[in-house]
């Protein structure tokens, strides 16, 4: 199993496991997005923004999105 480690240009982090982002698993999705409405992401929400829309609260919401990193998770 993997996980999907998220960090933005202001420090903010968060972590998604395989099973929140797979449709075959889950009915849920991620967005990676560089416009709004057809216009650039504007520098305080990109240029680029990860959107959880099936979440409650955009607590994992990730503005001015820096990198994604897979972790690939080892049995212990």
């Amino acid at each position: 199993m993997a996980t999907y480690g998220l960090e933005a240009a202001d420090g903010y982090r968060v972590v998604f496991s395989l099973a929140e982002l797979d449709a075959g698993i889950a009915d849920s999705e991620a967005i990676v997005a560089d416009t709004m409405d057809g216009t650039p992401l504007g520098d305080k929400l990109g240029p680029f923004r990860l959107v959880a829309p099936h979440e409650k609260r955009p607590a994992r919401w990730v503005r001015m999105l820096r990198s994604i990193t897979v972790v690939r998770a080892t049995a212990q």
